[in-house]
């Protein structure tokens, strides 16, 4: 069966890449989009302009791809109107090139670069025993307006076992639509949302809940025994196993769990399967977090509830998931071991449970806890996809956006400790730049060529400190910094001090979250990641406290409903043909 990968192309404009003299038409190239979103055999249009002595203009260009004029099977062809088509197979080298080149003067070009992905089909229908991250929910979540329905549904994110029974792990709100199913109910495969609001196959029933609103702590997650033959024994995930040339396999989990402090610690990556984004992979950002959801008790229905969970793991980045991921499996990408079950997101990141926690709050009235049911450690294919993690900033960009009196207030600083800092022999030099941590604040920039003597303080007279690491300071030096190791002393001294913090501070308005992840202006270091309502903060967030960075991340509330952008098909609430939909 094809397995869902995070579906999307990477095409990076780089116009009047050509070399040469210039012509005396005084040429430039540019091919358009700078970004696209080709599946395998997907197509994607392009079109190429050029500037003729400061007049932009359509270009007549000639297209090739990888360097071969209209391309070939095996890289895609272009047409000579631009119109791409994607192979039918992944290539061996998935990073490929689309070039438009002036007829007029073929030194002038366009290059942009593309990666071909395989595509998502987590929220097809399965036929026999389903494997899991696949679309599904409560049959009856649906709810009437007027002459429409609306309909809701999640993932069937992997398999448990308890007493010698199987059943599906996923979460509260995709199997007891949040408090409100009733035990027996249905679970069908593949959900209403992708079954034009009609039940799929029953593959099983529901049989326990953690009531949302009343455990403590709050764990989003429910199970249901599994109808026998419906569901695969070994608890299979979708695109969990190693990548071919036109699918990635499905796997099951590790059946070792991980810990969150250690992957955080270490910088692994993670991954999930999901019914709306297939296969992404991130990394943590934070861990041990209280963090505010928004509920909506209804399918289609405005927020009706709102949780303050505790202890949340949240993944970086705002396309790891969508709305429709709701019960997937988090894991580590080079292991496979299961670490959180995933239930909400924002414009930035996605919240998880703790898979310990979630296992404990589902144990039996004579308190067996169920396991994850999997096998050995293994890696999970996030290639071809390219890392879902913003890309660090260069310490100068974005100063502009500054608010006034941000560069002079640094500025000042700088000049007053330059001398100082630059005794250190690993010290290069000092600059005035933007804090990586908080981009709202400008920072003292610390080149660094090796490790300074004495420890660089995370502030000097109140503005933050920047370090900038290798001798030419490379991106790939920057990079090899953000994987140091995170000491596991340094990260529960960081816990310690939010479990002092984080009550007051989610009282302040506008402040969403906060936990423990890795700082981005020093990445050896914890920091106190505090997660805001972009726009709706009135009051600053110090740059350290008790002695811990704070890093500041902006979106939009977390929710369990409607967050991301999912494909067409992926809206939590669906409505046939004719009739208005809702998104949940």
């Amino acid at each position: 069966m094809a397995a869902g990968c995070a579906l999307f192309a990477i095409v990076t404009a780089c116009g009047g890449c050509g070399s040469g003299a210039a012509s005396q038409q005084n040429i430039a190239v540019t091919a358009t989009p700078s970004t696209a979103t080709v599946p395998l055999s997907g197509t994607q249009q392009f079109t190429a302009s050029e500037t003729k002595n400061g007049q932009t203009i359509p270009a007549q260009v000639n297209w090739s791809v990888n360097g071969v004029a209209g391309g070939n099977a095996s890289v895609g062809t272009v047409s000579a109107t631009g119109l791409y088509t994607a192979p039918s197979s992944i290539p061996t080298q998935t990073t490929e090139t689309v070039t438009a080149t002036a007829q007029i003067d073929p030194t002038k070009t366009a290059t942009d670069s593309l990666t071909i992905v395989y595509p998502n089909d987590n929220g097809a229908t399965q036929t026999g025993a389903i494997e899991l991250g696949t679309s599904g929910g409560n049959a009856t979540d649906s709810t009437p307006s007027g002459n429409n329905i609306e309909c809701c549904s999640g993932t069937l994110g992997s398999l448990i076992s308890r007493g010698g029974l199987q059943f599906i792990l996923s979460n509260n709100h995709v199997l007891d639509k949040s408090d409100h199913g009733t035990i027996g109910d249905p679970i069908s495969q593949p959900g209403l949302i992708d079954n034009n609001c009609n039940p799929g196959t029953t593959v099983a029933n529901l049989s326990q809940v953690v009531n949302l609103q009343s455990s403590n702590p709050p764990v989003d997650a429910a199970m249901a025994q599994v109808v026998p033959g419906a569901v695969g024994t070994t608890g299979s995930i979708l695109d969990l196993g190693a990548a071919g040339p036109t699918s990635i396999a499905a796997a099951p989990p590790s059946a070792t769990l991980a810990n969150a402090s250690t992957v955080l610690s270490s910088g692994e990556q993670v991954a999930k399967s999901g019914r709306s984004s297939g296969l992404t992979c991130s990394t943590l950002s934070s861990i041990s977090t209280r963090v505010i959801v928004d509920y909506s008790a209804t399918c289609g229905g405005a927020t009706s509830f709102t949780i303050t969970f505790q202890n949340q793991v949240i993944v970086n980045g705002g396309n790891f998931s969508a709305a429709g991921d709701s019960g997937s499996l988090v894991v580590t990408a080079d292991t496979a071991r299961p670490v959180a079950l995933l239930f909400a997101g924002n414009s930035a990141g996605t919240a998880a449970n703790p898979i310990q926690t979630v296992l404990n709050a589902l144990k039996s009235s004579t308190n067996v806890v169920p396991t994850i049911v999997g096998g050995g450690d293994h890696s999970v294919s996030c290639a071809p996809t390219a890392s879902l993690n913003s890309a660090t900033a260069s310490p100068t960009a974005g100063m502009a956006t500054l608010a006034a009196g941000e560069i002079d207030r640094a500025t000042n600083v700088k000049e007053q400790y330059a001398p100082e800092l630059m005794r250190d022999s690993a010290v290069s030099g000092v600059g005035v730049g933007i804090s990586a941590d908080n981009d709202r604040e400008s920072a003292l920039l610390i080149y660094l060529t090796g490790k300074p003597s004495a420890e660089i303080p995370a502030e000097i007279e109140g503005v933050r400190t920047r370090l900038v690491f290798g001798a030419r300071f490379s991106a790939e030096s920057q990079a090899a910094a953000s994987k140091a190791p995170l000491q596991i002393a340094d990260i529960q001294r960081a816990t310690a001090i939010k479990d002092v913090y984080a009550q007051a501070m989610l009282a302040l308005p506008g402040l969403v979250g906060i936990g423990v992840g890795r700082s981005a202006d020093d990445p050896a270091k914890p920091a106190l990641v505090v997660y805001i309502e972009k726009g709706k903060l009135a009051t600053a967030i110090p740059a350290v406290i008790d002695g811990l960075r704070t890093k500041v991340i902006e979106g939009d509330r977390f929710r369990a409903f409607g967050w991301g952008k999912p494909d067409p098909r992926a809206v939590s609430c669906y409505k046939p043909a004719g009739a208005a939909s809702a998104k949940k």
